[in-house]
């Protein structure tokens, strides 16, 4: 006995070295990116105003509080940032072989130890500045005290606090956690209706109501907040997923992992899969097979269908969001993996090696690494001086960087109306304009600031690419920054649903420059179809020097099917076009067209009011561009 009691001590802590181990590796050597810096702005506000503040917009204080405690203790670099995370990495990973202990014995519980050692999206957030290892650790916690409540037998006041602090420490670290407390109570009734005898049916009704009202106790300061901001998300923009990419995309992620290529992934997203189904055939004779698989299917599908079902009115679909639930999936590979003979383990050692190959991908594939944002900061730490000013499109994480930029750096909130006083106060004095801007950016989608840029400075001196940021530069002039103070009437209708209304332009352009072209769009008839609005110089022989493409989109950045046709706030659009002439060799005269298309299926709708070319009912002509 005292042998097998060390061997598996020496195991447990093999195992938990090995934990340590990877998720410790290369802790700082990727970029903080737009999550992590907006974990670390907030957690860096007073701890009293972090429930409140503006940017926490569908986030519960939980973790930035944590984290405000845990950087007056550790600092601010990547790596003390991010070992917040992987404590409770390493901490999941030990519930867990507690966790299958309890359900199947020692095997059980090591063979959940491994899998969750490896598990390359455990290993991924136990390296982020998130919120997503708390809140599977909170969420697996509560979930192993409500086992030992339901099928364990322990029903002490402990266990109960333990159930209640866990669940409610879930809460506040993630929203989701309700699609999980739906399932738990759905547990919670079956044990009031069908428990052990030894429970008399009072006493569990009263466990079972007494846990929520614990948990509601708890979350109570923060409820109306919390309502307040999930009732208040929308965004009309996103689509949600098909069932199809739900699945495929949450499978992925949630066994190899993200960082492998989908195309390549199928074979050995279908292989766990099958080997998972083979195990669980295989166990199927256990005595508590049925009660194990049910409640881990549970676990796994139940908030995982919820999820999906919200997402047909409010899309936001990340993997990541519902973490909370891979415990189950952990625990049933486990399940599957752990039988009485060793020889049937071998599936798991092979899964285990599919979760080495997604781990590689992490660790080593450029392709999936996160955001360059310090490469980028570290390039403007050479090339930027005092002299020059550097404006990013989004708040995070350069905030977190500006203190090795010698250049006064700051986002730059783009509202069409207000970009040019904008730009002329933060470049007044200033030599060059460094205008950087990021992959997943929706802050100027009508390209306002290039297009301010290009007017007064002419084409940029300069481009740099970088792994998900683009970087810009301008020499600027004594030229301030402005739109057109006023746009000249026109009427152009298209299809009775879009009405172009007003209009400036360019009506000259250097040969092997850039035309300009501000529009001002207004919606006739509400629509369910999002339009593109296509700007183009047209030569008389049929070619188009220039072209530009655009979204139409309103000043909040909603497509045409989310516009308000009884707000006039929001049913109406000034448009910004930038036409840069692709032959240089051009003289001559350029007629100025406007096309309103379909974004989806690419199909023009009519044109009303002027001339179209070649009387295709579609090209609008309206202006006309000589070139110098």
């Amino acid at each position: 006995m005292q042998k097998e009691k060390k061997f598996y001590i020496l195991h447990f802590t093999f195992l938990i070295l090995i934990v340590f181990a990877v998720r410790s590796y290369r802790l700082d050597f990727q970029s903080i990116w737009w999550d992590e810096g907006h974990s670390i702005e907030m957690a860096s506000a007073p701890v009293a105003q972090i429930p409140t503040l503006p940017g926490m917009d569908v986030h519960p204080p939980g973790f930035f509080v944590a984290l405000h405690g845990w950087m007056a203790l550790a600092g601010r670099s990547e790596f003390a940032l991010r070992y917040l995370s992987l404590v409770f990495g390493v901490l999941t990973v030990a519930l867990m072989v507690a966790f299958g202990r309890r359900m199947g014995g020692w095997r059980t519980g090591f063979a959940a130890g491994w899998l969750a050692a490896l598990s390359p999206i455990w290993v991924q957030y136990s390296q982020e500045v998130r919120m997503y290892a708390p809140v599977t650790f909170f969420a697996a916690t509560g979930m192993y005290f409500l086992w030992e409540i339901v099928f364990g037998g322990k029903n002490s006041r402990r266990v109960w606090a333990g159930y209640v602090l866990a669940t409610a420490a879930a809460l506040y670290s993630h929203y989701f956690t309700l699609f999980l407390l739906a399932f738990e109570n759905a547990v919670w009734l079956w044990w009031v209706i069908a428990g052990r005898k030894d429970h008399p049916p009072k006493k569990r009704i009263l466990m079972w109501l007494g846990g929520q009202l614990g948990v509601l106790a708890l979350f109570a300061p923060q409820l109306f907040v919390a309502a307040r901001q999930i009732s208040g998300y929308a965004n009309p923009n996103l689509q949600p997923p098909t069932l199809r990419a739900f699945v495929a995309e949450s499978w992925q992620a949630y066994t190899i992992g993200q960082a492998v290529d989908p195309a390549r992934a199928a074979p050995y997203l279908w292989a766990i899969a099958a080997l998972i189904a083979l195990g669980l055939w295989l166990n199927r004779k256990n005595s508590l097979f049925t009660i194990h698989y049910s409640l881990l299917s549970g676990w796994l599908f139940l908030p995982l269908s919820i999820y999906f079902v919200v997402l047909q009115t409010r899309p936001s679909f990340e993997p990541r969001y519902m973490m909370l639930v891979t415990p189950a999936l952990i625990l049933l590979m486990a399940l599957a993996f752990a039988p009485k003979r060793w020889t049937f383990a071998v599936p798991g050692l092979v899964v285990l090696a599919i979760f080495a190959l997604g781990l590689r991908g992490y660790f080593t594939d450029v392709r999936f690494f996160k955001d360059d944002s310090a490469g980028v900061a570290a390039w403007l730490a050479a090339e930027a001086s005092p002299d020059d000013v550097v404006l990013v499109d989004v708040p995070h994480p350069f905030g977190y960087y500006a203190d090795r930029i010698p250049a006064p750096t700051d986002y730059l909130f783009v509202d069409v109306h207000t970009a040019a006083d904008a730009l002329n106060a933060r470049a007044r004095g200033k030599k060059r304009l460094f205008w950087i801007t990021w992959r997943g950016s929706d802050t100027d989608p009508r390209g306002v600031i290039p297009f301010l840029l290009r007017k007064q400075a002419g084409a940029p001196q300069g481009e740099r690419q970088f792994r998900g940021y683009r970087a810009q530069w301008w020499m600027l002039s004594d030229a301030p920054f402005s739109l057109p103070a006023e746009l000249s009437p026109v009427d152009v209708n298209f299809d009775n649903v879009i009405r172009l209304d007003g209009l400036a332009y360019g009506q000259s352009v250097s040969a092997g420059g850039a035309g300009w072209v501000t529009v001002h769009l207004s919606l006739i008839a509400p629509t369910e179809v999002d339009y593109k609005l296509s700007v183009r110089l047209r030569a008389d022989d049929g070619r188009a020097p220039a072209q530009s493409d655009k979204l139409i989109l309103n000043d909040r950045h909603l497509k045409t099917s989310a516009w308000n046709i009884a707000d006039p706030a929001l049913n109406q659009t000034i448009n910004v076009f930038t036409l840069p002439l692709a032959d240089a060799d051009f003289r001559g005269r350029l007629t100025l067209e406007a096309v309103v298309y379909n974004a989806a299926t690419g199909a023009a709708i009519a044109a009303y009011g002027v001339p179209t070319t070649n009387d295709d009912w579609v090209s609008a002509q309206i202006g006309s561009v000589g070139v110098e």
